[in-house]
């Protein structure tokens, strides 16, 4: 029987970005069977529509995220659960701000899965976090996933364990809900009795408890269990504004990538749900939106970019833009002329 492969991605709120991944997706050649899905963590937000009203939607299983909402890594649990019982052996997960390259790209990922493989993707290591492989582009073995995801929804302990300390949920900074609402790439509570590995990956990536990434207790929790492959990738830094962040992870390297994921796609848009405080996320979005908006124009057909406008109002871009994000000015600038509508 041939392989089948769910393409898995969380959407919240980044409109271009996410007509920029889809029609990446629908754009190359497969040689191994897949389908996509994606879980709408903000229901009823306007976004969405840059594809399910354009032929860009046609063939993707949309789900509306019901456990926990606007959680990228809670989306994917719910994608896991939804095909849990359907024919398919992997799970690619990957984010709106990612794009497929060239044709054969998830064949490329495919090759790396041999037997004992759990996961292949870009291993994420930096300063005393980040050490795991993360989920922004990475095909894992489905088993694997199920099995503890199973492990997770069955733990309704309200403790978060860490080789320096555990915490109650109901201590200062704990979500007590975790209990409830974990799932495989999801779950912060960590590891109770870890073995001598997994303590170590632990120690490397999550400097104290609860402070796991998407997927990083995943990563920690297989290590010594499963092989985890590191894909050749060019993990490129530069500045934005006075700022440096991720240029892009450029898997296959920069020079002739299968895939990229640029990073901050989701972050730009934290205006539109809050203020933005974070001097980082707010010195870095200008450019940020700058970058989406050239990939956008140069990339997606005007077919599909004419609906954005539309959407642009809808959600009020320009008021929230203004009145949440504190270097508004310099992405307008950045932006140019037609800023308020998308164009």
């Amino acid at each position: 029987m041939s392989k089948r492969i769910a393409i898995a991605m969380t959407h919240g709120h980044a409109a271009k970005w996410l007509q920029i991944s889809v029609y990446s997706l629908k754009s190359t050649l497969y040689g191994i069977q897949a389908d996509i899905f994606i879980a709408n963590s903000w229901p009823g937000h306007p976004s969405i529509r840059a594809i399910t009203e354009t032929d860009l939607g046609d063939n993707i299983t949309i789900l509306d995220c019901k456990r926990r909402l606007h959680s990228h890594a809670t989306g994917l649990d719910e994608i896991l659960e939804y095909i849990s019982d359907k024919d398919y052996d992997y799970m690619f997960t990957m984010e709106t701000d990612c794009t497929a390259c060239k044709d054969y790209w998830l064949d490329w990922f495919y090759k790396f899965m041999k037997p004992g493989v759990g996961m292949a993707g870009f291993y994420w290591a930096e300063g005393n976090r980040h050490h795991n492989i993360n989920p922004s582009g990475t095909l894992y073995l489905k088993s694997m996933l199920l099995k503890y995801h199973e492990e997770v929804r069955n733990n309704k302990e309200n403790m978060f364990w860490h080789p320096l300390g555990n915490k109650h949920g109901t201590d200062l900074g704990m979500d007590s809900s975790m209990k409830d609402v974990a799932g495989v790439f999801s779950e912060t509570r960590g590891i109770k009795n870890p073995t001598k590995q997994q303590e170590e990956a632990i120690m490397r990536g999550v400097p104290m408890v609860s402070w796991y990434e998407p997927g990083q207790w995943l990563y920690c929790r297989c290590v010594g269990e499963y092989e985890c492959i590191s894909v050749p990738c060019d993990h490129i830094y530069k500045e934005f504004g006075n700022h440096r962040a991720p240029e892009g992870t450029y898997y296959g390297g920069k020079k002739d990538p299968y895939f990229i994921h640029y990073w901050g796609g989701t972050r730009t848009y934290d205006f539109l749900k809050h203020p933005v405080n974070d001097k980082f996320v707010a010195g870095c979005s200008p450019y940020w939106l700058q970058r989406e908006h050239q990939i956008w124009l140069n990339y997606v057909p005007q077919k599909y970019r004419e609906i954005i406008p539309e959407i642009y109002k809808e959600m009020g871009f320009e008021r929230k833009l203004k009145e949440n994000l504190p270097t508004w000015k310099k992405a307008v600038d950045l932006l140019g002329n037609n800023w308020k509508i998308g164009l």
